[in-house]
């Protein structure tokens, strides 16, 4: 009789092991399309010829031929901080300041702690202040714009492995009261870590920024030319702003001080 008893007790507690692995398989699964994708041997050599363009590039339109080389890179799904700063710098030098903030800002996703970037950003918006205004979710989660989006879904994986580790411990030693603390630990910290990751998924995959690409571009009260400006001065060139609505060639936008107009499709890039 006791020996049946202990096979029972040993069968659940390899039940509960299987169970709490398939959902630990489960939850990295639902992590990972967060993470880029990795290059391949073809993309290096895109990248190489890309950036020997970049270095043989005398005049703007050689960069602009450089810039494309880059972006057909960015299109083909690499998502790669080294493709868009050097994007970035390819725009730079064929003097088109507001693509170039497109890239640098598309760059930060990846390279948050990189000074060279910050720098040339700066140097694109022709300001000292590069970082956006800053909401009250990434005040109170201060690594949000530290950590970058990759690192982010990479963090939250490692939560969530390390607390399932801590439940299947859980599960087969209750009286460890420690590993139990350890769990409920590892539990809130995943919950962070995935809040973190899905507010970067809502802000950088869900919303739509652009920039202003013109030198001096008029914004209007109504999708039309013969609609009022709907601000006292133009839009200057690398005017940073967010997508609200799109009606055939004409954006709806809004900038970081909240208003609102409407710009031709053609002085703009969206990201």
């Amino acid at each position: 009789m006791m020996k049946n008893v202990l096979n029972l007790k040993s069968q659940i507690s390899n039940l509960k092991l299987k169970f709490a692995i398939c959902i630990l398989q489960f939850a990295i699964l639902f992590l990972l399309p967060g993470c880029v994708r990795r290059t391949d041997l073809e993309t290096v050599h895109q990248f190489e010829a890309a950036q020997k363009t970049f270095d043989e590039a005398t005049t703007p339109e050689d960069f602009v031929k450089a810039a494309a080389q880059y972006q057909e890179i960015a299109d083909a799904g690499i998502q790669s901080g080294a493709v868009y700063y050097n994007l970035g710098n390819a725009w730079m030098r064929a003097k088109q300041p507001g693509r170039a903030v497109a890239a640098y800002r598309l760059a930060q996703r990846y390279l948050p702690r990189d000074r060279a970037l910050e720098e040339n950003l700066r140097n694109a918006l022709r300001r000292q202040d590069v970082a956006p205004r800053e909401s009250l979710w990434e005040t109170i989660f201060f690594w949000q714009n530290w950590l970058s989006y990759p690192e982010k879904f990479y963090a939250a994986a490692v939560a969530v492995g390390l607390t399932f580790l801590c439940g299947v411990v859980v599960l087969l030693l209750p009286r460890r009261r420690v590993w139990k603390r350890l769990a409920w630990v590892g539990l809130a910290l995943s919950a962070l870590l995935i809040a973190s990751a899905a507010y970067d998924w809502y802000r950088f995959d869900d919303l739509t920024h652009g920039v202003v690409v013109q030198a001096e571009v008029t914004a209007r009260k109504g999708n039309a030319e013969n609609y009022a400006p709907a601000f006292n001065e133009k839009l200057d060139e690398g005017t940073e702003f967010r997508l609200l609505d799109r009606r055939g060639d004409w954006l709806l936008i809004r900038l970081g001080g909240g208003q609102e107009g409407w710009i031709p499709e053609k002085t703009a890039v969206l990201y």
